[in-house]
């Protein structure tokens, strides 16, 4: 007797068994790759204090990220466990580490090497929405908005291949520009919104803890590196707390219900979840800049310097992730209340404030008033979801 065969692609369908979906085994290995990507953003960082270092870190912060969000959306919205679909994000995986090796000359040098292998990353992921048309019916306009975008996207990568700093910068902005553009334009203009079963919010949650991780490493190395001296090891005690507080103020109220709760609604929910994602970037980048900056604070504690440049790292990187952090909560379907958004805001601005004044103050000092400003703010908005919500 004959079995029909199984599609070889098919839609999270709401409602299915898999109702309370969480990452998959490869999920959680595809993120593993991007502790290496995140690593080489923070050495590369770390290794260039410089303005323009600071730049190149935000600019580059961008692709990576938004590789990131693609491959793992598309896992979102469709089942890659199958045979050849599991290969193809294998192969990715592949290629993510090998795109990680060239962001240290991605700015000095060696575009066009970045772009070869990002161009090569967009084409798999023009390959995988192809597939979902030919295979998924119901998310045919969908998909195929987003072929077109990609693809357009695609060819100013490839390209920029042969243009010359800084003329294919300009080409990266505007492809990538496209490629963010993209998801809000068409979920906000198709007829017909695919409502898949989402865990997308939990993959953001395990991101942060990618980038803590990164954040958690940076402190230990910073303290190594200067022999265990006493101020290099109380900035660094500081510095953990400011990691455990970054930590709390994403993860208390965290909310796994955003996406899910946008692709049933109206227009405005999903306006609103796109805000919640996007914010995500800003949250992402202050954990990881916070990071690189508690260790330069380590090594000025051991008797380096401890110049503008490198307040900015540290106390620009907290304030991005309030900032970041504070939007993507407003934007959930549980808001923040007014005066947590008050607090958070002026916290960050006096955070800024520290790298003028700072010149005046030692790094054990400013990592210490970063580390009690968090806690405070942890203790004073620290409300978790009610039962069911999270």
């Amino acid at each position: 007797m004959n079995h029909p065969r199984p599609p070889l692609l098919r839609l999270y369908i709401a409602g299915e068994n898999d109702r309370d979906r969480h990452a998959t085994w490869l999920e959680l290995f595809f993120d593993l790759v991007f502790v290496f990507a995140i690593a080489e953003l923070a050495h590369q960082l770390h290794s260039d204090l410089s303005w323009t270092g600071i730049a190149g870190f935000a600019a580059l912060f961008v692709p990576v990220w938004w590789l990131w969000i693609d491959f793992s959306y598309y896992a979102d919205q469709f089942d890659v466990n199958n045979g050849p679909y599991r290969l193809v994000m294998l192969g990715v995986m592949f290629g993510l580490v090998v795109m990680a090796l060239t962001v240290p000359d991605a700015l000095d040098g060696g575009a066009a090497e970045f772009a070869t292998m990002y161009a090569t990353l967009r084409l798999v992921i023009i390959f995988l929405y192809v597939q979902a048309w030919r295979f998924v019916p119901q998310s045919r306009e969908l998909t195929a908005r987003y072929v077109l975008s990609f693809s357009v996207a695609f060819f100013l990568w490839l390209i920029s291949i042969a243009m010359p700093e800084p003329t294919c910068f300009w080409l990266w902005a505007v492809a990538l520009l496209i490629e963010i553009s993209n998801g809000p334009i068409t979920y906000l203009t198709i007829r017909c919104v695919p409502t898949q079963n989402s865990h997308m919010d939990e993959r953001f949650g395990l991101f942060v803890i990618i980038v803590l991780g990164e954040a958690i490493i940076a402190v230990a190395t910073g303290v190594a590196e200067t022999d265990w001296q006493l101020g290099s090891i109380l900035t660094g005690i500081g510095g953990f707390v400011v990691a455990v507080s970054l930590w709390w103020m994403y993860f208390e109220r965290a909310d796994e219900s955003v996406i899910n709760q946008a692709l049933r609604g109206g227009k405005m929910d999903l306006l609103r979840s796109y805000i919640y994602g996007y914010s995500h970037i800003f949250a992402f980048m202050g954990i990881v800049a916070t990071g690189v900056g508690i260790q330069f604070a380590i090594e000025a504690a051991a008797g380096h310097s401890f110049g503008t440049e490198a307040r900015t790292v540290l106390c620009g990187g907290a304030a991005i992730f309030l900032m970041g952090v504070t939007t993507l909560q407003w934007a959930s379907p549980n808001p923040l209340p007014g005066k947590v958004i008050a607090a958070r805001l002026t916290t960050a601005a006096l955070t800024v404030l520290l790298i003028p004044v700072g010149v005046w103050l030692s790094p054990l000092a400013i990592v210490g008033w970063i580390s009690i400003a968090f806690v405070a703010l942890n203790r004073f908005d620290g409300i978790p979801l009610p039962a069911g919500q999270v």
